[in-house]
């Protein structure tokens, strides 16, 4: 019976061992120190029954009582051990955590300035394509005008007025015949321009040609020449078809031809944005399906 009794305490601290260890590595604390401490008793009345005999002396039990004593000992300092072990891996874990955290942080700040450094890439490669764009479209405007092309410095001081009124003579016969009535209308006898006579003739010439062309109906053409300040503005206005908004901004690109097109090659309107653009002015259209087509001209006097 007394041996039974210690394979049974044997088996019991082998199981609390294996249980302590599992609970040991799962995290679980509460449950690793109850089953280290059950672990621990069993283990010492194994130890104290081995050596137990039933003529033990006194001097034999104060020697057990000793023992015991020591194994407790031992037993409480394994376990501090083992619970600051415990303790450090916690802390660690929680380290880890938080330097998890940290560099996901990182990452996250990392990937915005790397999106914004894309962004800036992207907004420079379209401004230098635009740029290219721009300077292509400038020299390809040069290259529409006549080769005498004078230098501005050498342009002369003209009456815009003449020059109109000089051109719209020269298509009168043309506008009788498509039903168109010319008129180049001022407050003013004469308003100067430091320009070269023959590009502005150019100017006018392709603006009158233009409606003529497209007017599809019996109406009318007025040019009005004004100045505010140092600037003169011109406006050709038509009664005649017109065209849809989304057509009208394309008008001034090269050899653009709407869906009123009719003849010629678009180089037209491409070349008076060109002549406005060689003396530092601006030009744009307005039009409506119907509603006739408007040209606005601004150019400096000097």
């Amino acid at each position: 019976m007394f041996d039974i009794f210690k394979k049974f305490l044997l088996v019991s601290a082998l199981i609390f061992y294996v249980i302590t260890l599992f609970s040991f590595f799962s995290g679980d604390s509460t449950v690793f120190l109850f089953f280290f401490i059950l672990h621990s008793i069993t283990l010492m009345l194994f130890a104290l029954f081995s050596n137990l005999k039933k003529d033990t002396s006194e001097e034999d039990a104060e020697e057990y009582v000793e023992r015991i004593q020591n194994i407790k000992t031992q037993w409480r300092e394994e376990t501090e051990s083992l619970k600051k072990q415990l303790n450090e891996k916690i802390d660690s874990t929680t380290s880890l955590e938080e330097q998890i955290v940290s560099d996901n942080m990182e990452i996250v700040k990392l990937k915005e300035k790397i999106d914004e450094l894309n962004q800036a890439i992207d907004d420079a490669k379209k401004a230098a394509i635009e740029t290219k764009s721009n300077a292509n479209e400038d020299e390809l405007a040069l290259s529409v005008l006549p080769s005498y092309l004078p230098e501005k410095s050498m342009s002369t001081t003209i009456n815009i007025i003449d020059v109109a009124k000089a051109v719209a003579k020269e298509f009168h016969d043309d506008a009788i015949k498509a039903g168109l009535t010319l008129t180049v209308s001022s407050t003013e006898e004469s308003l100067l321009v430091k320009a070269d006579a023959n590009l502005i003739r150019i100017l006018f010439r392709n603006i009158i040609d233009n409606s003529i062309k497209y007017m599809n109906r019996r109406g009318s053409l007025i040019i009005t020449i004004s100045s505010v300040a140092d600037d003169i503005f011109v406006v050709c206005k038509d009664n005649g078809d017109g065209l849809a908004p989304e057509e009208t901004k394309h008008i001034f690109e090269l050899n653009y031809q709407g869906s009123n097109r009719i003849s010629g090659n678009g180089l037209g309107l491409f070349q008076a944005k060109a002549i406005v653009t060689y003396y530092g002015g601006t030009i744009y259209a307005k039009s409506n399906s119907g509603a006739g087509m408007g040209i606005y001209i601004q150019l400096p006097t000097t």
